[in-house]
């Protein structure tokens, strides 16, 4: 039997970086009125030249409504909708300041223009996703983790995920890892972490973000899992 190396060896193809907040309460004004939430939007994104036409309000179901815009210069975009806004990087190498930036901006939009009684919820999370060319194939590295099960059909391939409890000494919540088939690379692997945190919108996110890096680093490391540009 050929020996497995010590180290998954996988080059990154493409990855990004997920940032959601939840909001209580509800922003009703998100839904209600999304064109007066997008112009209280612009002054505190001036230095990103956003205007009015760059802000795209979806019309769609109720549970669908809200409003996104992109900001090129931090390659990210963000979507507001009444219970929660997300920011996506294009890359999960992103420094607080660059996260930091957006969070105080819509906050800042949320909280003193719009719904002053708007507060954040105590958990926020982080997910990384990396698509990855493995240096063998999908299910020879999935075999590791999951061995296959007798009787299943042709073809049947496993995911993994693994819920990870939470660890209050560094104000992470139930978060989980996964190993997965990519979408975007043919026999590829997607790599993702969510990680749930406690933390207030409007503080400073440089703690958060760097402790869930140093973790999905980490977990990475537990799985011998090596990315390589």
């Amino acid at each position: 039997m050929k020996p497995q190396p010590d180290v998954i060896e996988l080059r990154v193809h493409q990855s990004e970086l997920t940032y959601e907040a939840a909001l209580s309460p509800p922003i009703a004004a998100i839904m209600d009125a999304p064109g007066s939430v997008a112009s209280r939007l612009l002054p505190f994104f001036g230095s990103h030249k956003l205007e009015l036409s760059d802000i795209v309000i979806d019309d769609g179901p109720l549970v669908d409504r809200g409003l996104g815009f992109e900001l090129p210069k931090l390659d990210a975009s963000v979507s507001l909708r009444p219970d929660r806004f997300e920011i996506r990087f294009t890359s999960i190498d992103v420094t607080a300041d660059q996260l930091g930036e957006i969070v105080r901006g819509i906050w800042q939009t949320l909280a003193f223009s719009v719904s002053p009684n708007t507060k954040s919820t105590t958990a926020h999370s982080l997910l990384f996703e990396v698509d990855c060319d493995p240096s063998e194939s999908y299910s020879a590295i999935l075999e590791r983790f999951c061995p296959p099960v007798q009787g299943l059909p042709p073809g049947a391939v496993p995911g993994v995920v693994y819920y990870l409890p939470e660890d209050r000494t560094q104000g992470f919540l139930d978060s989980n890892f996964m190993l997965n088939r990519s979408s975007e690379v043919e026999e590829g692997l997607l790599v993702a972490a969510t990680l749930v945190f406690e933390a207030g919108i409007g503080v400073d996110t440089t703690g958060p973000i760097q402790a869930a890096r140093a973790r999905f680093d980490e977990l990475l490391h537990t799985f011998r899992i090596k990315l390589v540009n």
